[in-house]
């Protein structure tokens, strides 16, 4: 047997070793010059420890017979396997340079060098899945990078191939000295969950083990590391690693996007393929290349490794083929010499609808939806949102659902002060379909651009619609930079079905006049007709969660987020946004992807309106109100952010500014059902019992909204202590909601009630409501607010048990982990007299405690960390603690408006002052809360105990009652 220490200087076989490269655990690598070829190559030998090993030679030739049956620039060349003195040697490619190990270090690689090489890596492991081969040990150390930065994976030693149906090879000459069932293979720090536990696999396991790189390049350190491998493979299976964007905050949103998407546990919500990953990675290295250029300029080098320009130039070639036929006969408008001028960036543009001279009513609202879509891809265009088009048809005298003509839209362009009109026509030219696109300068008349081109039957029509948009964007200013950046084809976007789309347009009018329970059933049907059609599933999601429905919502933002690959720039931007924000709860993730958002598509509103309510939901009201102010400066005319600004100055305790936000909205006829509610809340702060009257009369017989007043209504009367009137007011509003099939809503107000009749001291009703509510909707709102509501009603067992499984089903929820699990588990302990137990755990809630976030069903915040805080304080009797805690509630009513807690919070700071011995501060507290509710339901047990406790003021003084000081 040869001594692989003294190798150098000898010939084996045809080979004479030069020096020695490297060694590892499973093979020592030699420079060596191939005398008859008279190349250089890399020999690699096992260790001599391993020589005689029949497992460790298996997957020596393992290796051999896997790299050599792959023939890819981005995998290590394996020449051929020999035999010299009993001594099996790998005869490879000579390479020069570093493993990615060795690059990394402990620092983040560039944004643009990270992307280029994982494009490379993804090439290579798509060419092994593609010959059914998995590799199993994907880490840094195995992917080496050549001195001109090409990628080349290495050791195929742990490599297996799967049949087609998934299976993997089980051939005993391939595999079974090497593993048995359940025998785990790999490096711990990368292996997937699936490998940790010795399941069988399939090639999603390399997504995960690459997903694990893809983290340390952008980080510097392991996703996945403890002090031994039981740490390691707990992190694996139990927990997701710290977010990038705290090791690193330059790295791009979308790279975190798709680290957390290839790094799911659950394979089934993981990348399913090395293509679907590659192409992600593609569009950020797009963006990574553009952001070298002048981002005001907005313009973006083009790719020519566009994962769509195959596509682009066969359908190119479709429409030529067309488009000489309609030369033939005179259809197609040249290019006009005498065009007025380009359009700027800062021009609007207002879409006519079709003119459909067909007769086939599929295109009727098709195309323009079809063509709206196409043209927001480009950060150039301006198009007048179709809120700005219905409002303004309001003013003119007409009705929003008007058809826009070519001659009304030239109207409305002008009232807007926009700049042009682009108008669209469709007609039958034999079997053939033409597709005719005019912009023009609505304050001239003159024409700016013509555009036209055909399709061969009615399939094609989308498509042609495509290229005669990209045809007039060229025409009217926009540069190629941007074009070919932001032209993915509209079939990608939307979906190839015209009756899908059809449906999705509809929808999207429905959602503007006539709210979002008529146009549940559209998106519905567009889904239907094409179960794949991304934009549809975010529709009937954002639908959803407008109704309360949130479970739905989520079930459906998550499809959409799912097929996101098929939707353009700025509706990627949008679904992950909602993704994050709404449906994991990674607010910080979703954060930074509004803010790429807007930097992006500077024009557009929703980011900085969704940012707001992020920053709400987190209870950092200075930053969110400039959000709202920005978002309805960029669209004055979408209701929404009018409500949210009468929300957002009413959090800051500016009540008149929220007012003047209102009656801006009125003046301009814009109005929501949360604007009614929030106006509803500074009506009450301002003791304004009219204009409380008159929002809840707005509500009144309006299914979707009526509930939602009626719950408002209930927790008005709640604050004052009536709380035969609150019942009867929630049974209402659960009704209201139920007829409205709004059933998740109706159990929102359930719970209201319940958590209400707790607060109070009816901790059996407040049982019964929960046990009755949760068989029928146990949603993740309702659950927490359940898990809160059984936690104050002295059931801490099935408190716990709910809180544990919120944990556990929703690990990265910055609310639930943040806000609402440290509320429920501080309110057991509180049930448990724990009150110091019950303080440490409220530190985690401490930076979200004045936030607003979901499940809170009330006009105003609940502040339940704060009173929770205060109560425990009470029972460890530190009276000055309690009574800043308390204080928290007058300071911010802005922010609590009627939630009963604030009522409440004025007895709870009279017992802190108690404790303190200042009889006179505690008897105005008393005589403060008492006031309120002085017309309050006399059998309230809270109620009983306050007069008891205020009777009994002039003793405290000698007796400091522990008896009357209690945590409710």
């Amino acid at each position: 047997m040869l001594d692989s220490s003294r190798l150098i200087g000898q010939t084996i076989a045809h080979y004479h070793i030069l020096k020695k490269l490297g060694a590892g655990g499973m093979g020592v690598v030699y420079e060596a010059e191939d005398t008859r070829l008279g190349r250089h190559v890399a020999l690699k030998f096992l260790p001599d420890e391993l020589a005689g090993d029949r497992q460790a030679l298996e997957r020596f030739r393992r290796e051999a017979r896997a790299a050599s049956a792959l023939n890819h620039p981005n995998i290590c060349v394996i020449h051929e396997i020999g035999e010299a003195d009993a001594q099996t040697f790998l005869v490879m490619e000579l390479l020069q340079g570093q493993n990615l190990k060795q690059m990394i270090g402990e620092k983040p690689l560039q944004a643009d060098v990270l992307v280029d090489l994982a494009c490379q890596i993804t090439d290579a492991l798509r060419a092994a899945h593609a010959r059914r081969i998995i590799h199993r040990d994907i880490k840094p150390a195995n992917i080496f990078i050549t001195s001109d930065g090409q990628v080349k994976l290495l050791d195929f030693g742990l490599a297996k191939e799967v049949h087609p149906g998934g299976n993997m090879n089980t051939d005993p000459t391939m595999d079974q000295t090497l593993t048995t069932a359940g025998a785990m293979v790999g490096t711990a720090a990368y292996m997937s969950p699936e490998q940790a536990r010795g399941k069988e696999l399939d090639t999603r396991t390399d997504i995960f083990s690459f997903g694990a790189v893809l983290y340390e390049m952008g980080t510097g350190v392991q996703a996945f590391r403890g002090d031994s491998p039981a740490d390691i493979f707990d992190g694996l299976l139990n927990r997701a690693p710290e977010a990038p964007v705290k090791l690193n905050s330059a790295l791009p949103a979308r790279l975190e996007i798709i680290i957390d998407k290839a790094l799911r546990k659950d394979r089934n919500l993981r990348y399913q393929s090395a293509t679907e990953l590659r192409a992600d990675l593609q569009q950020l290295k797009r963006d990574t290349e553009s952001s070298r250029t002048t981002r005001g300029s907005l313009l973006r080098r083009a790719n020519p490794g566009n994962r769509f320009s195959g596509l682009r130039s066969r359908r190119v070639s479709i429409v030529s083929a067309g488009l000489a036929a309609a030369l033939a006969v005179g259809f197609w408008f040249p290019h006009d010499p005498h065009r007025t001028h380009a359009l700027q960036p800062t021009d609007t543009i207002v879409l006519a609808d079709f003119e459909n001279s067909t007769g086939d009513a599929v295109f009727d609202d098709t195309l323009k939806q079809g063509l709206a879509t196409d043209l927001q891809q480009s950060p150039f265009l301006n198009i007048l949102p179709d809120q700005k088009v219905r409002a303004t048809l309001k003013l003119m005298g007409r009705s929003p659902d008007e058809r826009l003509t070519a001659e009304a839209a030239q109207e409305l362009c002008q009232r807007t002060g926009s700049n042009a009109v682009i108008a669209g026509s469709i007609a039958s030219l034999g079997s053939r379909y033409v597709i005719a696109l005019h912009a023009v300068d609505c304050r001239t008349g003159e024409s700016l651009a013509r555009q036209q081109a055909q399709a061969a039957k009615k399939e094609e029509v989308l498509d042609a619609l495509d290229h005669a948009a990209t045809g007039l964007r060229k025409k009217v200013g926009e540069s190629l930079g941007t074009i070919q950046e932001y032209d993915i084809p509209l079939f990608q976007v939307t979906t190839p079905s015209l009756e899908a789309l059809k449906a999705f347009s509809l929808g999207g009018r429905a959602e503007f006049t006539k709210g979002s329970s008529a146009a549940i059933p559209l998106f519905q049907r567009a889904i239907e007709l094409d179960p794949n059609f991304a934009l549809a599933y975010q529709g009937l999601g954002v639908a959803y969660r407008n109704l309360g429905e949130l479970e739905l919502a989520n079930e459906n933002l998550q499809k959409a987020y799912d097929l996101s690959g098929r939707v353009s720039e700025a509706e990627r931007y949008r679904i992950a946004a909602a993704y994050y924000s709404l449906v994991t709860g990674e607010l910080q993730k979703a954060e930074r992807i509004y803010e790429q958002w807007s930097q992006a598509y500077p024009r557009n509103s929703a980011p900085h309106n969704n940012l707001g309510f992020n920053y709400s939901a987190l209870g950092q009201y200075e930053k969110a109100l400039p959000e709202y102010l920005e978002a309805t400066r960029l669209s004055p005319d979408v209701a929404n952010h009018y409500g949210n600004l009468v929300y957002g100055y009413c959090r800051l305790n500016r009540f008149r500014e929220a007012q003047d936000a209102y009656r801006q909205a009125i003046s301009r006829k814009l109005e929501t059902t949360l604007m009614h509610g929030y106006r509803y809340g500074v009506a009450f702060l301002e003791a304004d019992r009219e204009e409380m009257q008159r929002q809840a009369d707005w509500a009144t017989g309006k299914p979707g909204s009526e509930g939602f007043l009626l719950s408002y209504q209930s927790d008005t009367a709640g604050f004052f202590g009536l709380l035969g009137k609150a019942r009867e007011i929630s049974r209402r509003a659960v009704d209201s909601a139920r007829r409205a099939a709004q059933k998740e809503t109706a159990s929102d107000w359930e719970m209201n009630a319940a958590l209400r009749e707790a607060e109070l001291g009816n901790a059996a009703e407040a049982r019964n409501i929960t046990a009755a509510v949760l068989p029928l909707a146990a949603t993740r709102g309702v659950n927490i607010l359940a898990a809160v509501a059984l936690a104050r009603a002295g059931d801490s067992a099935r408190s716990q048990k709910m809180a544990d499984e919120l944990q556990e089903q929703n690990p990265l929820d910055t609310t639930i982990n943040g806000y609402w699990l440290p509320t429920i588990r501080a309110a057991i302990e509180i049930d448990r007299k724990n009150a110091a137990k019950a303080i440490e755990i409220l530190r985690t809630a401490a930076p979200y405690e004045l936030g607003n976030p979901s499940p809170q069903a009330e006009v105003g915040a609940t502040l339940y960390p704060v009173y929770l805080r205060g109560q425990a304080y009470l029972l460890l009797r530190q009276g000055s603690a309690a009574a800043a805690e308390f204080r928290k509630f007058p300071d911010h009513r802005g922010v609590v408006v009627n939630c009963p807690l604030g009522a409440l919070a004025r007895l709870g700071l009279a017992r802190a002052y108690v404790l303190q011995g200042d009889v006179a501060k505690a008897r105005a507290a008393y005589q403060e809360f008492l006031t309120l509710w002085k017309n309050a339901d006399p059998d309230i047990p809270i109620l009983i105990q306050a007069k008891a406790e205020y009777a009994k003021l002039d003793q405290l003084v000698l007796e400091l009652p522990g008896k009357l000081v209690s945590a409710r």
